[in-house]
C-alpha cells in the first residue's frame, strides 16, 4: 500500500520504521529532502504542509494520506478529499480540531467537559478577563511544543499577550495533567491506552517527564479512558488521537485539547505496550483490525531538547555510562539542524516499579546532550 504523509518529522519517521518488513511504500511531503522520515526510508515528495504546495502530487501517488503535524493546509486537503482522495483523519474533523478555538466549540456542542472559554482577538490589548486572573490565552492555530499558549497573571501581562486570534480559557487549578492515546479505525472500533501522567517545564510548557501509567486510582483511570473513548466516538474520528486532560483538585476530568495524530505522550507505547501507537496507526491506515493496547511494564519517558546557546548542524554528546542502565532505550530523531528547545529525541525507561523507573530517568536526564555546532552570538 502507498501511504502519503504530510510532514516528515519524527512522528512520520517512527511510522515508517514500524513497518519493519517494508510491506508498504511511504511518500513524505516536506520541504526538506533530509527530513527524518526520508532518512527513515520514505520517498521524498517536495511540498509545503502549510500552504498546500505538492498536496495534489502526493495524493496522486498515494492510496491514503495522513498527517505528521497539525499546521497543514486544510482547504487543499479538503479539496483533495472531495475529489476522492482517502484522507485520515477525515478532513471535516481535522478542520474542527486543528483550529483550537473551533475544537473548544465542538467540545462544548457535544457536551464534553472542558474549561470555560471566550473568544479573544489578541490584536487588541486585553482589558479584562471574565474568569479573573490568572487566565490562559491560547492561539487558534499554530500552537505546538509550548507555543501558542500564554498564562496571563494580571492585566499588566496584556503587553505579553499572543497577538493572534484565539481564546481566553479559565485557569484550572489541577492535581495532574493526563493524556490518553486513543486508536479509532474506520469500522468504529475505538480503544484507549492507559492514562499517563504528564509533568511539564513551567517556563516552556514542554513535557518534562511522562509517567505511564498515571499514578491515579483504578476508578479515575477507567473514567479517563471512557471520557477519551466517548469523546472520539462522538466526533466519529478515525486515526490516532492524543487526548489531554486536566484532573482538577476535586477529581473532575476536563478535556484540555485533542491532537489528531500520534503524540509525544504516546512514545512510551513503543517499548511498553503490546501494540505501539505507530503500529496501531499503520493498522488503521491499511484497514487492519486494531491491536492489543495492554501495557506490559511501567515506563517513564523524557524528551531530549536542543541545548540553549547553540544552533546549526546537529551534534550529539552522550555519556558512556548510559550503557550501564537496564531498560533504557534512546531514540534520536536524525534532525540535521538543531536549535534551542527543538525536540531532538526521547528516552524511555522501563521497570516493574514506576518509582525505580523515575529514579533512573532523573539520573540519566542530561547525560545526552544534543546541540547545534555553532554558538549563538548575543
Amino acid at each position: 500500500m502507498r501511504i502519503g504523509i504530510i510532514g516528515g518529522g519524527q512522528l512520520a519517521a517512527m511510522l515508517v520504521r514500524v513497518d519493519g518488513e517494508r510491506l508498504h511504500h511511504f511518500l513524505i511531503l516536506d520541504p526538506d529532502p533530509e527530513c527524518p522520515a526520508v532518512q527513515a526510508g520514505g520517498q521524498h515528495v517536495p511540498g509545503n504542509p502549510v500552504n498546500g504546495e505538492g498536496f495534489a502530487r502526493l495524493a496522486e501517488l498515494s492510496d491514503v494520506v495522513t498527517i505528521d503535524l497539525e499546521n497543514v493546509c486544510i482547504d487543499e486537503l479538503s479539496r483533495l478529499a472531495s475529489e476522492g482522495s482517502f484522507v485520515l483523519p477525515q478532513t471535516e474533523l481535522l478542520a474542527k480540531i486543528v483550529n483550537k478555538f473551533e475544537q473548544k466549540k465542538l467540545l462544548q456542542q457535544l457536551g464534553i467537559p472542558t474549561a470555560d472559554f471566550v473568544a479573544c482577538d489578541g490584536t487588541l490589548p486585553i482589558e479584562e478577563s471574565p474568569f479573573g486572573f490568572p487566565v490562559v490565552q491560547k492561539a487558534a492555530r499554530g500552537g505546538y511544543d509550548g507555543r501558542g499558549v500564554q498564562v496571563l497573571k494580571s492585566l499588566d501581562d496584556s503587553a505579553n499577550r499572543l497577538q493572534v486570534p484565539g481564546y481566553l480559557e479559565r485557569y484550572i487549578e489541577r492535581k495532574m495533567e493526563l493524556s490518553v492515546i486513543v486508536a479509532a479505525n474506520t469500522d468504529g472500533d475505538v480503544r484507549a491506552y492507559q492514562p499517563v501522567e504528564m509533568q511539564f517545564h513551567e517556563a516552556g510548557n514542554v513535557l518534562d517527564f511522562l509517567i505511564a501509567p498515571a499514578r491515579i486510582n483504578k476508578e479515575l483511570a477507567r473514567s479517563a479512558e471512557q471520557l477519551a473513548i466517548s469523546t472520539l466516538s462522538a466526533m466519529h474520528g478515525a486515526g490516532i488521537f492524543g487526548v489531554e486532560m486536566f484532573l482538577t483538585q476535586d477529581d473532575q476530568l476536563l478535556i484540555n485539547e485533542i491532537s489528531p495524530r500520534t503524540h509525544n505522550s504516546g512514545h512510551f507505547t513503543t517499548e511498553a505496550c503490546e501494540t505501539s501507537q505507530f503500529a496501531q496507526q499503520l493498522r488503521i491506515l491499511t484497514g487492519q483490525p486494531l491491536g492489543d493496547v495492554a501495557q506490559r511494564e511501567a515506563a517513564v519517558m523524557f524528551n531530549i531538547l536542543g541545548e540553549d546557546g547553540f544552533e546549526g548542524a546537529t551534534l550529539v554528546e552522550q555519556a558512556d555510562e548510559l550503557s550501564n542502565y537496564e531498560g533504557v532505550t534512546i531514540h534520536l530523531y536524525d534532525k540535521v539542524k538543531c536549535f534551542p528547545g527543538r525536540k531532538m529525541g526521547h528516552v524511555t525507561v522501563l521497570n516493574a516499579d514506576i518509582d525505580v523507573a523515575l529514579t533512573i530517568a532523573a539520573e540519566i536526564n542530561g547525560k545526552i546532550i544534543v546541540r547545534g555546532e555553532d554558538p549563538i552570538e548575543n
